[in-house]
This record gives C-alpha cells, sequence and structure tokens, in this order.
C-alpha cells in the first residue's frame, strides 16, 4: 500500500485562511453590533434631551406660576380683613406632570448601557430627583383633593407647599440646564442625526 504524503503547508494555510475567515466575521459582526448600539445610544440620548428640554418649560412654567400664586395668597394675609370673595379670587395652583418616557424607554431597550457610564449616572440623579419631586406634589394633590382653597386653613397648607416646592422647582430647573449644557451636548454622530430625521 502507498502511503500519501500530507502537504502540511497546504494544510496549515487552509487552516490558516478559515481561521482568518471566521475571526474576521466575528470582527465584522460584533463591529456592526456596536454601531448599531451606538445609534441606539445617540437616538435615546436625543430624545432624552427633546424631553430635558420640555421638562425644564414645564418648570419654568410651574415656577412662574407658584410664585405668583405665592404672592397672591401672602398679600392675602397681610390685609387686616379678609372676605370669602378674597379667598376666591385666588388664582388656582397649577401641578403639571413632568415627563420620564425617554428615559424608561432607554432603560428597557437597554439603551442605557451604550451611553456613556458618567452621562447615564448623572442621568440617573436627576431624574431621580424628578421623581422624588413629583411624588411631593402627588402627595399635596391627593391630600388636598376635594379642598379647593375656600377658606383660611386650605390657603395656609397651600402656601406652606409652595414655599417648600418652589425651591426645589428651582433646583430641578438648575439641574436641567446643567443636563443641557454639559451632559448632553451635541456630540452626537451626525450619522444618527439623519436617521432620526
Amino acid at each position: 500500500m502507498k502511503k500519501k504524503k500530507l502537504n502540511y503547508s497546504k494544510l496549515i494555510f487552509e487552516f490558516i485562511s478559515v481561521s482568518f475567515a471566521v475571526l474576521f466575521a466575528l470582527f465584522v459582526n460584533q463591529w456592526r453590533e456596536d454601531h448599531n448600539n451606538g445609534v441606539i445610544a445617540d437616538k435615546a440620548i436625543v430624545n432624552i434631551k427633546a424631553e430635558i428640554i420640555e421638562n425644564r418649560d414645564v418648570i419654568n412654567d410651574a415656577i412662574s406660576n407658584h410664585k405668583f400664586v405665592l404672592s397672591q395668597i401672602d398679600s392675602l394675609f397681610k390685609s387686616s380683613e379678609i372676605s370669602k370673595s378674597d379667598i376666591n379670587s385666588i388664582k388656582n395652583l397649577e401641578v403639571n406632570l413632568l415627563s420620564s418616557s425617554s428615559w424608561e424607554m432607554a432603560q428597557v431597550t437597554k439603551a442605557i448601557f451604550y451611553i456613556d457610564f458618567n452621562k447615564s449616572n448623572v442621568l440617573a440623579k436627576v431624574y431621580s430627583f424628578q421623581s422624588y419631586y413629583e411624588s411631593i406634589v402627588k402627595q399635596y394633590v391627593l391630600g388636598n383633593f376635594y379642598d379647593r382653597g375656600q377658606d383660611l386653613e386650605s390657603l395656609k397648607i397651600t402656601q406652606q407647599f409652595i414655599k417648600s416646592i418652589i425651591p426645589m422647582e428651582e433646583n430641578l430647573k438648575e439641574f436641567y440646564d446643567l443636563m443641557l449644557k454639559e451632559v448632553l451636548t451635541d456630540n452626537v454622530s451626525q450619522k444618527t442625526i439623519e436617521i432620526s430625521e
């Protein structure tokens, strides 16, 4: 029987070629997956930035309304006689909800894992403070749902609530401004912006 001689150089060449092709395919697949995750993260940042801008506008309106209502209540308490019509003339306290759907969507879609850690950490802190603020507002609203501010006692409660909530709103506005200025800068890739438009 004749022994076949193995061509080791050909075998090594084929092994290296197949290994290179598999590794190259894995590299391309990983690059594509990283790129897609980057696009998802960039879209999440764009959506969160829009949400922060919207929330900042809502907080600005709330601060204006709350300061105006507080000034009305303060001036009413400074007067010597307070009539029922004076109490009824006080403008209603506006309570608006803030949005966190973009942040929640980034968490659900796991886009948050592809956002820079420092950015996502700051975002988490701001949204946590926002949630705390909303819980205080909801607690006030639920506690005073049937009370329409028609007597002095309810006006005092409203006055105390507004005095405590305005500093929180101003802090939240500062956090939003800081986020927009320093954290959510326009470092999103041009390709992502084209996709999102």
